[in-house]
């Protein structure tokens, strides 16, 4: 029998004090049920911050919470963690700091992405996402086979309320997503994918739908299976020096 191992889901919000714990049990029960019968799913919180990620700001006010929560996750005994944001803040430093894979859901779906067709399209919250995205992508090597990024229109909390229009607006853009050639989706918000709506989507749009969610979850369990974490090489242990407070 395989041994069990537990992945940490870092949120990158204090989502008790905005949608409130039920919602934090829903994402882990959601990805407890798609997780491998050996994995262990814990969701953990920010203790403070903005209520999404939606600028570099907000990227820049968490990052301190993300990294040390990842330490923290590490010292615990945590297999591998998640962070759980398409734009994968912190994520570089967090992996400078531990020794357990930590991945990004958004280098994840758009990897899965790649290998399913010839060019993707990203459903961003809205349109400024792609100002966000762009050069990160560019830093990745990642804009080669990129057909577009467009905004459906609907914030990341109203997605996670459930705001009644999100579902026609996914839909729309998604046929402008093929219009302008992807023959891939990849869901770039988290609070997105929570909504299980991929296939759905997959069905009606007739192109494969990646959700960033899961991507994330089967790459870890992937990379936990085979022993594997990110390269001390690209990423190497900063030098050991006071913190002047």
């Amino acid at each position: 029998m395989a041994s069990r191992r537990r992945i940490v889901y870092q949120l990158v919000s204090p989502m008790e004090k905005t949608l409130g714990q039920a919602e934090i049990l829903r994402r882990q029960d959601y990805l407890q049920r798609h997780a491998a019968d050996n994995t262990e799913i814990k969701v953990q919180s920010v203790p403070s911050g903005y209520p999404s990620i939606e600028s570099e700001r907000d990227v820049v006010t968490v990052a301190p919470h993300l990294l040390r929560g990842m330490q923290k996750a590490e010292a615990e005994g945590a297999s591998a963690g998640i962070i759980g944001c398409f734009s994968d803040p912190a994520l570089d430093a967090i992996r400078e700091t531990v020794k357990m894979p930590v991945v990004g859901p958004g280098q994840s779906a758009i990897a899965l992405a790649m290998q399913l067709g010839e060019s993707y399209s990203i459903l961003s919250p809205l349109d400024s996402g792609a100002k966000r995205a762009l050069p990160r992508l560019r830093g990745q090597g990642l804009t080669q086979r990129l057909a577009s990024i467009r905004g459906v229109g609907v914030s990341v909390v109203d997605l996670t309320h459930g705001e009644n229009a999100a579902w026609d607006r996914i839909i729309e853009t998604g046929r402008r997503c093929i219009d302008d050639g992807a023959d891939v989706l990849v869901m770039g918000c988290m609070s997105m994918a929570f909504m299980g709506v991929e296939r759905e989507l997959s069905d009606r749009l007739s192109v494969p739908v990646v959700s960033p969610v899961l991507a994330a979850l089967k790459t870890t369990e992937t990379l936990l299976d085979l022993n594997l974490s990110h390269s001390r090489t690209a990423w190497p242990s900063p030098p050991d020096k006071a913190y002047l407070a």
